[in-house]
């Protein structure tokens, strides 16, 4: 049996916290579903952390949380593009290019091909412009712990791409001199802010004997 689970549907209960601070919206946000097609299996994400349904992440509130003009980074695997492509369409974003990280590994999956890079699609709403016209679209990156994006990738958004920052489905925040709200179940001090129907185990804000801090 898998270790984690595939979550289909919002909890029925869940702890709301107190001093919810304001949604906020990003100019620039990165996300990294927790993708669930093809990640069974012995090796798979699965065995690492919860999934999540593409209905339940066709459900996610992006629109709630990014400001008129935005750009998306998102983050998937080769087997999900389609479903980033639908995720960006669903949400009112514009399809614009990718980047690809390059693994310098044999990776995963033998049926075709052996997956030894990821994409993210970049995609904007509204009107946004680019700050630096030379950056190529592709990139050799070490890689960490399963699942983990590489810190090189940070200093890229934010050379090419305006604050508010935002990372969804983080880890460990972004290694940077840039204010980034972060949020996600794994998100290294609590996430930063409340996404109803979405609970995380733990917030920052309700640090401190429940004091609200700024975020």
């Amino acid at each position: 049996m898998p270790k984690h689970k595939i979550e289909k549907e919002a909890p029925n209960d869940y702890r709301v916290p107190e001093n919810i601070p304001a949604i906020p919206k990003a100019a620039t946000i990165l996300v990294d579903f927790p993708w669930s097609k093809g990640q069974g299996g012995h090796f798979g994400a699965i065995e690492k952390y919860d999934l999540m349904s593409m209905d339940r992440i066709l459900k996610f509130p992006l629109k709630d949380l990014t400001a008129d003009n935005c750009t998306l980074w998102l983050w998937t695997t080769n087997s999900c593009l389609p479903d980033a492509l639908k995720v960006i369409n669903e949400q009112g974003f514009t399809y614009r290019g990718y980047y690809v990280w390059c693994k310098a590994k044999l990776g995963l999956g033998s049926q075709y091909l052996r997956q030894c890079t990821e994409l993210c699609v970049v995609a904007t709403r509204g009107k946004v412009k680019f700050n630096n016209h030379s950056q190529m679209n592709w990139g050799i990156m070490p890689t960490t712990i399963h699942s983990e994006k590489p810190r090189e990738f940070i200093p890229i958004i934010e050379r090419l791409c305006d604050p508010p920052y935002m990372e969804l489905f983080c880890r460990k925040r972004p290694s940077s001199n840039q204010k980034w709200l972060c949020w996600g179940s794994e998100t290294e001090g609590g996430a930063d802010f409340f996404i109803p129907g979405y609970p995380v185990p733990k917030y920052s804000f309700e640090q401190n004997s429940g004091e609200q801090e700024e975020v």
